[in-house]
């Protein structure tokens, strides 16, 4: 029976996202025990509220210096944790997993990764959603689950400011609170801009309702494109913390995006969501089996690739595949089509 236990996932906030069925299926099984949770500072708000984390740890920023590094780690094997589950068993955390020298260290067998770990999970063959692929660890562990359902647990705080952004008269009047968040961490991942443009011309011309466009400061670039020539269609998020953005995206009808952050929050909460999937599996980041969230992809020869850059050169007219082939397949004029089935609302 483990009294302390440490989970460790270092990438984006969406992984973490997908973390916690895992994280609920722990505390229910060992209620009394104490759970940390080790990520990255921009992930680690997303647990801030969670009730079955004890304490979230911030991984020092990669460019800091060494000692803070060290001294972080000897933190790790100082807390004698029972219990060090690598949630990704990538190179660093499979080593910060081994630093513990817990005496369960569990993970996939990835290579030589593997020997970081006491207990070896066999890693995944099969594409599937990756809530449940976190999941497979602690059954490995013989710990029962309840469901795959993601959550993001919100202060009073955030959700009132939610619900007092959306009384504002520029957002009141909207029919249909649609967002768009065309952002994305990989190139590849990104949806054509000019299709967002003709998307919102679809969405403001039939429905007569203004989407919101999604991103935060380090998306301008993007968000400018997009708003480009048409700024009278469009509203647009304030920008905010990320657990305000959450309860934002709580309140809306429909997400339509890239797949990224937005969606897996969307998912949390229930908010209808249509993510556009073009390199990377929309199986394995899509919650299955729920209509509330739909994908769209379409399969080349040559994917989903699940690379970070398409490979494949712009010119169009060539007897070979074109950059983003797979994602210009999904013209706007589909996921418009689509996101009208999920609202049940027809083409005016």
């Amino acid at each position: 029976m483990p009294r302390k236990i440490l989970l460790i996932r270092l990438k984006g906030i969406g992984d973490v996202i997908l973390s916690t069925p895992l994280v609920r299926a722990l505390r229910k099984r060992f209620p009394e025990a104490e759970i940390h949770f080790l990520t990255r500072s921009v992930a680690a708000p997303i647990l801030k509220h969670n009730p079955y984390v004890n304490r979230v740890l911030e991984h020092p920023e990669k460019n800091g210096p060494f000692f803070e590094l060290f001294r972080f780690v000897k933190g790790l094997y100082d807390a004698r944790y029972d219990w060090a589950l690598d949630l990704a068993a990538e190179p660093r955390s499979a080593w910060l997993t081994l630093a513990t020298r817990a005496p369960l260290r569990a993970g996939y067998a990835f290579r030589v990764r593997k020997w970081a770990f006491t207990y070896v999970i066999p890693r995944n063959r099969v594409r599937k959603y990756q809530a449940e692929v976190n999941l497979d660890i602690v059954r490995a562990l013989g710990v029962p689950t309840d469901g795959n359902q993601t959550e993001i647990f919100l202060s009073d705080r955030e959700e009132e400011w939610a619900r007092q952004e959306w009384e504002k008269p520029e957002w009141k009047g909207q029919k249909l609170k649609i967002g768009l968040n065309p952002t994305g961490g990989w190139p590849s991942k990104r949806w054509p801009v000019d299709y967002w443009r003709r998307l919102v011309s679809l969405i403001y011309g039939h429905w007569g309702v203004k989407p919101v466009l999604f991103g935060g400061a380090a998306d301008e670039a993007i968000l400018r494109e997009v708003r480009w020539g048409g700024e009278e269609k469009l509203l647009e998020m304030p920008k905010t913390g990320l657990l305000a953005a959450a309860a934002f995206v709580s309140k809306l009808d429909l997400l339509i995006g890239n797949d990224g952050t937005p969606q897996h929050m969307a998912q949390a909460f229930g908010t209808r969501s249509l993510t556009l999937c073009g390199p990377h599996w929309g199986i394995g980041w899509m919650k299955p089996d729920d209509s509330r969230h739909r994908f769209l992809q379409h399969f080349l020869d040559c994917g989903p690739c699940d690379k970070n850059v398409c490979p494949f050169p712009r010119q169009e007219g060539l007897a070979r595949h074109v950059h983003q082939e797979c994602l210009l397949k999904l013209t706007p004029e589909k996921v418009f089509e689509t996101a009208g089935e999920m609202l049940g609302v027809q083409p005016a």
